[in-house]
């Protein structure tokens, strides 16, 4: 037997089924986050993960939809995608900043890198008017969310995603467990 981690394939697949974060409701939730800690207006740009992770469209398109939401009040300039690579992080986030920190009041990544890297690019800046909301725990985020220089940060917890799945592969491949077809999974837009 097959499964997808943290990543679902589209359908149709051979997985038996997949484990990971509904990344489009994260994403969403830490908009929303976002325009709350900016004051409910502004403009906003998305940290985005590589372009060829299936999870980063879900973020995307969820991101726009918190924006759609405040009919006009926020304005998203852009998804900054490709940042999950620490080189790659490092130029295009301060770049962005070099050349556009006076027109941007939040971001939001989604992605682990960026995360990290725009709290570090903010705290170098000395800049605590642009918000920022972050995903996961790295201590880099959570001493910028102490200092202020961070609005907050989406958890997940990718070791219990891990060992969950591997302990219901096991199941799978010991004939223990079978997959109920009836079950109530969550579909994603993929």
């Amino acid at each position: 037997p097959a499964i997808a981690l943290a990543g679902c394939a589209q359908d149709p697949t051979k997985a038996a089924f997949c484990l990971g974060t509904d990344v489009f409701n994260s994403a969403y939730l830490g908009t929303k986050a976002l325009i709350k800690a900016m004051g409910g207006k502004g403009r906003i740009v998305h940290l985005a993960g590589l372009l060829v992770d299936p999870n980063t469209k879900l973020r995307m398109d969820a991101v726009e939809k918190a924006v759609k939401e405040t009919n006009g009040a926020v304005t998203l300039i852009q998804h900054l995608t490709d940042t999950d690579q620490q080189e790659a992080a490092d130029q295009k986030i301060n770049a962005l900043l070099g050349a556009q920190k006076d027109q941007i009041d939040g971001m939001v990544a989604t992605a682990y890198i960026p995360s990290v890297v725009a709290a570090k690019s903010l705290r170098s800046l000395g800049d605590k008017r642009i918000k920022l909301v972050g995903i996961d725990d790295d201590k880099i985020v959570l001493d910028g969310i102490r200092d202020g220089f961070v609005a907050g940060t989406m958890a997940q917890n990718p070791y219990g995603q891990g060992y969950v799945a591997a302990y219901a592969l096991d199941l799978m491949a010991s004939g223990t467990c079978v997959v109920n077809p009836n079950a109530p999974f969550l579909k994603t837009p993929q």
